[in-house]
């Protein structure tokens, strides 16, 4: 921007400052405040009353601009503050140093405005302008000894004067809730860059805060959300206060606090159950009283106040592993000490209060206490989905802190999730929260996990697969029993009737539209439909594909299809299924093209996925869902034929082993006559394994060079020579056995001249047959 411009904007600027009346000023404020931004280059360039022409005139302007800002600042007009401290804010936001270092008279006047009686969103807009500002300055040691060190104590007094008002006693605040969550912001932003400051405030900000932390409904306020975050956050950052390196001890004292009185408030929600929960950690369940309700009187750590009731035990144990998994999110001053067998002890002792399945009752899943009521049973029962909803939420937080360091962990974690998910599987929340908890399991230790592992998750890649289609509208909801209503009849008619008839809702013939309403799917909330999106592309990326059944693979690509998800079809196209017997499922790529064809990824996806990168690329390498589940099905029924002939012959051979010790001789004849078959008439096997179907075709050449050899067989009418023979019965062992050794050779020397020998060898023993009886004639007739 040039030097002209900005000069014109500060023109503008302060002659509306000198003519619009304080009382109009907020009305203006949005446009003073874009003026003050266009005049960054202004502000931010340094300040010499010497200099000439329009550089002079600039600084002038300035300096006027600062001086009416800072006289309506201390002004009587409440809406003149109010304009002059967003002023300051835009002023600094972009003046830089040349701003910061004038600014010693404006926070002055900030900081008064803190202290004295103006209006809430006027001490929260200087609350967050001296916030910026202290940030700003932080960098510049002089500008930290002039503006910083001395006004900042005050500051902080003022902010506690205005929230520790009966905070101890859970009572409201003088100041608004959202002036409470400001400051605990601005607390958290400015501890750890001046901890020395506000060392002295930190025993009196614990006990300001304690009520946000774990807020129940025992209490006499209602604390939102985002306070119990900010207050969290505020308690979080304490230990930069600690002197030296103290800070990890302060942390891990706060932590081993929160799991105590963790424990403490659970002996008291779990009374009603026989818990079998053991802790690691070598903690014992402590003796509580039965008679009267729950009640928790909370502990000096944290300065937690006192609750009442089971529900109210509830709401804090919940709020309390909030604040464990915040405290592991947010940066600490040193390296600390998780203790992470204590955090899971927290966790497993809730989980394994769950039902197996939704159908089963409370009381089949779980051992309960025979001396605590029915009705503070089932007022438990009803409270468990949100516990475990509480727990998984810690899960989460401890992956993300310690990523491949909780890969030891991930088999008890599964069951604990597994567990729960089963248990809350109606309920929607309990089904975000599994979503959430295995994306992030699955996206650190998703390709290490097991078969067993993948098929425990069957029923929450189920449950994703049909909210995503409910959601999509190509699912039909559960059929629900007709709702009845009741119609005045007259006396004749109801005596008419029969007692068992059943009553059919008339409205909806009446009215259509609201028959077809009331059946229509329900709709995901946004959040639920983001975590079951996301829990699909992982599920197709991150889980070693061949554990998974080949119905349950379809099911997914069917439903990456009927969502157009992108990312989980494409997830499928990068991780194709084959399944045991080397068949590969056809791509979905087709599908993918179709929904999304401006896509410029699947442009270089399909160049790259090119059917003769497939080893034997043809049509006998890929298999439908149908073939793959006959397969499966065929596979099946022949591992059980193996397993029963396996029992046969251990039975065979347990009863052959009863003869054999029986008649000893027997063995002996048997031996022998086994020996003499196998020297003599056992054919050569072949060594080649049976052939693939699945696999490419070899060549001929191949075919032949891994045949077996065969021998030219005689046919049956032709008559055995008797000299051959007798032969074959002299001939000794050693002649059986390289006739053996030969045939085994004749594959690598050729069918042919295997024959040539064999014809061969037999011409030569019967001429040498023939002389020898020559011979002996001849001996004879000498």
């Amino acid at each position: 921007m040039s030097s002209s411009a900005s000069t014109t904007d500060l023109r503008v600027l302060t002659r509306k400052l000198t003519s619009i009346p304080p009382a109009q000023l907020p009305h203006s404020l949005p446009s003073l405040i874009r003026h003050v931004l266009r005049c960054r280059d202004a502000l931010s360039a340094p300040q010499d009353p010497k200099l000439k022409g329009d550089a002079s005139q600039t600084s002038m302007l300035v300096h006027k601009l600062k001086t009416s800002i800072t006289t309506h600042l201390n002004g009587r007009s409440r809406e003149g503050r109010f304009a002059a401290i967003g002023l300051i804010k835009a002023a600094v936001d972009v003046g830089g140093w040349e701003t910061l270092r004038g600014s010693e008279a404006w926070v002055r006047g900030l900081v008064s405005i803190v202290q004295k009686g103006d209006p809430a969103a006027s001490k929260e807009l200087a609350i967050v302008t001296l916030t910026k500002i202290f940030m700003l300055v932080h960098p510049y040691q002089t500008l930290v000894r002039e503006v910083a060190t001395p006004f900042l104590p005050a500051f902080g007094t003022a902010c506690l004067q205005l929230i520790k008002s009966k905070a101890s006693e859970a009572q409201s605040p003088a100041a608004p809730l959202t002036l409470v969550e400001t400051i605990c912001s601005s607390f958290s932003t400015l501890i750890p860059l001046y901890p020395p400051t506000f060392r002295p405030f930190s025993s009196q900000i614990r006990t300001a805060v304690g009520v946000y932390l774990a807020p129940t409904c025992s209490d006499e306020i209602s604390v939102p959300e985002s306070l119990q975050r900010a207050a969290r956050r505020l308690v979080a950052s304490l230990p930069f206060v600690a002197a030296k390196s103290g800070g990890s001890e302060e942390w891990a004292k706060l932590v081993d606090g929160i799991i105590h009185e963790f424990h403490t408030t659970a002996d008291q929600v779990l009374r009603g159950v026989d818990e079998s929960w053991e802790a690691t950690s070598g903690r014992s369940q402590s003796q509580v009283d039965v008679d009267g309700e729950p009640h928790g009187k909370g502990t000096s750590v944290d300065n937690l106040p006192a609750w009442s009731g089971l529900e109210a035990g509830a709401e804090r144990l919940i709020g309390l592993f909030h604040f464990l998994a915040d405290l592991l999110s947010y940066p600490t001053k040193a390296a600390v000490v998780i203790p992470i067998s204590g955090l899971l002890d927290t966790v497993s002792r809730v989980c394994l209060v769950a039902r197996l399945s939704k159908s089963q009752t409370w009381e089949q899943a779980v051992e309960t206490n025979p001396a605590i009521g029915r009705e503070e049973k089932e007022e438990l029962w009803s409270l468990m989905p949100d516990i475990h909803v509480a727990a998984m939420k810690l899960v989460v937080a401890l992956f993300e802190r310690l990523q491949r360091h909780m890969l030891p962990l991930v088999p008890e974690i599964l069951d604990h999730l597994i567990r729960v998910f089963k248990s809350g599987i109606s309920i929607p929340s309990v089904r975000v929260a599994g979503y959430t908890t295995l994306n992030t399991i699955l996206r650190l230790a998703g390709p290490t996990l097991s078969k067993p592992a993948v098929d425990m998750l069957d029923p929450l890649v189920g449950a994703c697969c049909r909210d995503l289609q409910q959601d999509a509208g190509f699912l039909k909801p559960a059929d629900k029993p007709t709702t009845t209503t009741t119609t005045t009849t007259s006396t004749a008619a109801n005596k008419g009737t029969k007692s068992g008839a059943a009553t059919v809702n008339t409205d909806l013939f009446l009215q259509p539209a609201a028959a077809a309403a009331a059946t229509e799917a329900p709709t995901l909330e946004p959040h639920h439909r983001n975590a079951a999106s996301a829990l699909l592309t992982a599920i197709l990326a991150q889980l070693p594909q061949s554990y998974l059944k080949p119905a349950l693979r379809g099911h997914l690509d069917k439903t990456a299809i009927l969502t157009r998800s992108r990312d989980a079809m494409l997830a499928s196209v990068l991780n194709p299924y084959r399944d045991q017997h080397g068949r590969m499922y056809p791509s979905i790529l087709p599908h993918l093209v179709q929904q999304f064809p401006h896509d410029q990824g699947l442009e270089v996806l399909r160049s790259n996925l090119r059917t003769s990168g497939v080893q034997g690329a043809g049509s006998e390498m890929f298999a439908s869902l149908s073939e793959v589940a006959e397969l499966q099905q065929i596979d099946e029924e022949e591992e059980q034929e193996e397993e029963e002939e396996e029992a046969g012959q251990e039975e065979e051979k347990e009863h052959k082993s009863d003869e054999e010790m029986q008649d000893p001789t027997s063995e002996k004849t048997a031996e022998a006559a086994s020996r003499s078959d196998t020297t003599v008439d056992l054919p050569v096997q072949s060594t080649v394994s049976a052939p693939n179907p699945f696999e490419p075709r070899a060549t001929s050449s191949t075919e032949r060079a891994a045949s077996p050899p065969k021998r030219k067989h005689e046919g049956t009418d032709v008559p055995i020579n008797p000299k051959r023979q007798e032969l074959e019965k002299t001939e000794p062992a050693a002649a059986s056995a390289s006739v053996t050794a030969l045939q085994t050779k004749g594959g690598e020397k050729g069918v042919e001249q295997q024959e040539e020998s064999d014809s061969d060898d037999d011409g030569s023993v019967h001429l040498n047959m023939e002389l020898d009886d020559d011979e002996e004639e001849e001996d004879e007739e000498d």
